[in-house]
């Protein structure tokens, strides 16, 4: 067995995921990231989302299973390169979702992949999500 010098990550387990892989993928399925007792869920229409075109956002919060709201809710969206300021606020729409029309614009160096961020405060604790995505080309 060798060691590892201070600071240096542990080897993944096989299978394992990391980086962009291990962020819950909402391009054709609704994703969710839990924390403690808060799960935070995102989904998209259409799936898969269209450069340049309307995409409705929804997120749903839940506390422990329930509804929560999450107050002050924002979703950004950004690329590796800079594109821009693509920040959005999340009002309420039915069935206990928040939701923003957004429509995000297709990178001239053919890259498709986005990364969304939502943020807001639930039960007085500020938290967040991140997921990934990846635009259709407009036909």
């Amino acid at each position: 067995m060798s060691a590892r010098a201070p600071g240096q990550a542990a080897p993944l387990a096989p299978g394992a995921v990391s980086g962009d892989e291990a962020l819950p993928d909402v391009t054709l399925a609704d994703g969710s990231v839990s924390s403690g007792n808060v799960r935070i869920t995102l989904a998209l229409a259409p799936q898969p989302p269209v450069a340049f075109a309307k995409t409705r956002v929804r997120v749903r919060t839940e506390v422990n299973g329930s509804l929560a709201v999450l107050e002050g809710g924002t979703i950004s969206f950004e690329m590796t390169m800079p594109m821009g300021d693509h920040r959005y606020s999340l009002v309420a729409g039915q069935n206990g979702w928040q939701e923003a029309d957004v429509a995000l614009p297709r990178c001239m160096s053919g890259n498709r992949r986005w990364y969304a961020t939502v943020e807001g405060t639930v039960a007085g604790q500020p938290r967040s999500a991140r997921f990934r995505l990846d635009l259709a080309s407009p036909e």
